[in-house]
């Protein structure tokens, strides 16, 4: 235990609230780091299987003329859901027992994030 943690002891069955702050900060900028990483190898992924001959699969849906609407309106909602998510790992408190749920809040921003360009495909 270190000095910070001798005032919080630590009992069993219950949430371990002993101080994670390192955990607090690594996991919300590894996340704006890794999230970007992700989206380009997915765009490359989706580059490769697709073709470029044909608009996106979300304009199918007969409305061709609004095609760059469509498609800025799903970009900007996966970026918005990102971005809450992202705000949201701040808010997690920085306590031991919370550290499975910083990283399932941030794999899934950032699946939510790399999700827009396999829509796209």
């Amino acid at each position: 235990m270190s000095g910070s943690d001798v005032g919080t002891p630590f009992r069993p069955g219950r949430l371990d609230r002993r101080r994670d702050l390192a955990g607090w900060l690594v996991t919300p900028l590894a996340t704006l780091m890794a999230a970007p990483v992700l989206v380009c190898v997915a765009t490359m992924v989706s580059t490769m299987t697709g073709s470029f001959d044909r608009p996106p699969r979300l304009c199918d849906t007969g409305l061709e003329n609004r095609c760059e609407e469509i498609t800025l309106a799903m970009l900007a909602g996966h970026v918005v859901a990102f971005t809450a998510g992202w705000l949201l790992l701040w808010a997690v408190p920085w306590w031991r027992g919370l550290r499975t749920v910083r990283i399932v809040l941030a794999v899934v921003a950032c699946a939510v994030l790399a999700a827009a360009p396999l829509r796209m495909g």
